[in-house]
């Protein structure tokens, strides 16, 4: 068995989602805690991964993304 190395650059971790990437759209959200990374807003709201904060709904990219979101919404919130 061999450890997986993270290539240079990234870091490695462990949470649920995928790489796959996801092209702006109508049915995309960007993830506020990780700007640029997009997410299908149904895979979002499947996974439990969709916040309300301030009168907003905000489409969370994984769920490592779902804790820091939680910990301080008003940082991540769009103006």
């Amino acid at each position: 068995m061999t450890d997986r190395i993270p290539a240079a650059g990234t870091t490695s971790h462990d949470h649920d989602h995928d790489h796959a990437p996801v092209s702006p759209g109508i049915d995309t959200a960007e993830c506020p805690v990780m700007p640029g990374r997009f997410v299908a807003k149904a895979k979002a709201e499947a996974r439990g991964w969709v916040r309300r904060y301030a009168g907003r709904t905000y489409w969370l990219c994984c769920a490592g993304c779902v804790p820091k979101f939680d910990a301080d919404p008003a940082k991540f919130a769009v103006a």
